[in-house]
């Protein structure tokens, strides 16, 4: 079985890596950084090493003569972007419909959180737009939650007065327009947008 490695073993690990780069062209933050990125998100040194190399690329690609913290940074929003899209081209048709739905909403509604209802009611309208009959409420509720397990989205229970009782709502953890672009550019979902804007 796998076990994490802590910041220690993954800064060790990458030192031994260090002889892929031309001597002195690495900050010396950057293998700290690197290291301390990993151990907090998974403690994979492959990963830890994936993102080293790749900020070296992004160096090389831009020209720049050092290899800095800001590069690293950029390399590790690019491995998450990339884990995220694998996660969502992975997804069923329907689960990336109520993922967009949210996100869609987040976005032009400006708000944080919506009930089931609501996320459920745009779902129809995507899935009309699509030519596909939608899921059930339940069945939704039911994705929402698995999103929630995948810490892509989280929910909770909230009351709205006497006059609508309890109710779960769902807010987005991840950037809806990144969302958004990365469920279009699945085949078949160009049209989404522009149906439901109609």
């Amino acid at each position: 079985m796998f076990h994490p490695y802590d910041a220690e073993q993954l800064r060790e690990i990458l030192k031994k890596r260090r002889d892929a780069f031309t001597t002195g062209v690495l900050d010396a933050g950057v293998i700290p950084k690197v290291a301390a990125l990993a151990a907090r998100e998974h403690g994979d040194a492959r990963k830890a090493i994936e993102i080293l190399s790749s900020a070296g690329k992004l160096a090389a690609r831009n020209s720049d003569s050092k290899v800095t913290e800001d590069h690293v940074e950029a390399a590790q929003d690019h491995a998450e972007l990339s884990r995220f899209q694998e996660l969502i081209s992975g997804s069923t048709p329907h689960s990336k419909y109520v993922l967009f739905s949210l996100a869609y909403l987040q976005k032009t509604k400006l708000k944080d959180a919506f009930s089931t209802g609501e996320i459920y009611r745009l779902y129809e309208d995507v899935c009309r737009s699509l030519g596909t009959n939608p899921l059930s409420h339940q069945r939704v509720l039911e994705l929402l939650k698995e999103w929630a397990f995948s810490d892509v989205t989280e929910n909770h229970y909230t009351g709205g007065g006497k006059s609508e009782g309890s109710f779960r709502e769902h807010s987005l953890l991840r950037d809806p327009d990144m969302v958004i672009e990365t469920v279009l550019n699945e085949p078949d979902s160009r049209k989404i947008v522009d149906d439901i804007q109609k």
